[in-house]
């Protein structure tokens, strides 16, 4: 934890950045839950993580050149008031029992719209706020932060809707915003420096592409991701499914699973700020990938509560550490100014989410949710080891400078 010690504007950063993380991972398990309540659908359930979803795509690299051009505390005052007015009016309609499909959607769209730039520009932030020979440390403790709030959110809004309700969860959800609000306004002011020969017009769009492209180790790190991102992290969106239908649990046994999952999300990303900041061989990273595909295949097909508890803390564990040794290296392979466009580039990964989120909604309507789960973590194993064998630079050890 040296860089939450060292620097008051980091931790300040960090702390925003658990309210702000956690409030969203509670919103996608509420909506979640709400999508299955109102159609008692699977496929309606991944629909609404399709919508939620494509915004990144469609935002993405437009949100890259605003992080890159404009001071990002700005940026981010802005987007943090949107969201949280985003969560306001989603408790308002369920509470007054006015919610509906076509109005859960568009409420879903505009906040994966907003989103798009929260998580960019608070992971751009960091290397402003702390010196050169910490950045490893920080980025990889920003990372845990990040992923740690992957499933503690979820598993505090699985507790939160068994004891007070839906409505009472996105509530909850929308003070939590305004907090990361109130903490974003105590960043210092972070307009980036203005250099010569900065790209402008559709040219500043593509940077970022031409930047990855031209570099192998990059390119790797960021199709490395889509694997477990697009096949495996549907089951997040799936659990009231697994909690409900096939493990006979209600809302407070989602929150149980979820809560599992989170220690192990916690446990994993700290291991990795603890252990080399980012530091090391990127082999790691292939075998933590691998180990959270095979996790999640063993828990959709146990059928015991306390084996799919155990198994959950596990895949938590190899989720986040995969995540944060990802992110980390490709923090400390990209310059500042082009920062955010790269970043962006790699939160596509997660814009292609949702089509892993409607595919495997799509098999679970056919099939049955376990079989779904189980047919796309072995396609996630497959392409981690077809990845691996294409970007053999994956497997070579890794300074902190990496391709800089």
């Amino acid at each position: 934890m040296h860089s939450v010690r060292a620097y008051p504007a980091f931790r300040q950063l960090m702390l925003a950045t658990l309210a702000t993380n956690t409030a969203f991972w509670m919103y996608q398990v509420a909506v979640g839950w709400l999508a299955l309540q109102l159609t008692d659908s699977p496929f309606f359930v991944a629909m609404a993580g399709f919508v939620g979803g494509i915004p990144l795509l469609l935002i993405s690299l437009p949100a890259g050149v605003i992080i890159d051009r404009f001071d990002r505390r700005n940026v981010l005052l802005a987007a943090q008031v949107g969201v949280m007015v985003v969560s306001a009016i989603f408790a308002l309609l369920v509470s007054t029992g006015r919610i509906e499909r076509w109005p859960l959607l568009v409420l879903v769209a505009a906040y994966g719209a907003i989103m798009s730039f929260i998580f960019p520009t608070r992971t751009a932030i960091v290397p402003s706020l702390v010196e050169r020979r910490d950045m490893a440390n920080a980025v990889a403790l920003n990372s845990a932060s990040q992923n740690a709030t992957r499933v503690v959110g979820p598993s505090l809004a699985g507790v939160l809707i068994g004891v007070l309700g839906v409505a009472e969860t996105f509530a909850v959800a929308a003070v939590m915003q305004t907090l990361a609000l109130a903490m974003t306004t105590r960043l210092p002011s972070l307009a980036p420096e203005s250099k010569p020969g900065v790209e402008r017009g559709l040219s500043s769009l593509t940077v970022g592409a031409r930047v990855v492209a031209q570099r192998p180790y990059l390119l790797g790190l960021i199709v490395l991701a889509l694997a477990p991102t697009v096949l495996v992290m549907p089951y997040i969106n799936l659990m009231p499914v697994f909690a409900r239908d096939v493990l006979g649990l209600g809302s407070s046994g989602l929150g149980v699973l979820l809560a599992s999952t989170g220690l192990g999300t916690v446990a994993g990303s700290l291991s990795v700020a603890r252990a080399s900041g980012g530091r090391g061989s990127s082999s790691a990273q292939i075998i933590t990938a691998a180990a959270f595909a095979a996790t999640i295949l063993a828990f959709s097909l146990t059928p015991i509560a306390v084996a799919a508890v155990v198994l959950l803390f596990i895949a938590g564990w190899m989720s986040a550490s995969f995540l944060a040794l990802n992110q980390t290296a490709l923090q400390l392979s990209v310059e500042d100014e082009i920062r955010g466009r790269v970043l962006s580039i790699y939160l596509l990964t997660w814009g292609m989410l949702p089509f892993g989120q409607l595919l495997v909604g799509a098999l679970a309507s056919q099939l049955g949710t376990p079989v779904a789960m189980v047919v796309s973590c072995l396609m996630a194993l497959a392409s981690i080891a077809a990845i691996t064998q294409r970007f053999p630079s994956l497997r070579q050890p890794r300074g902190a400078g990496g391709d800089i």
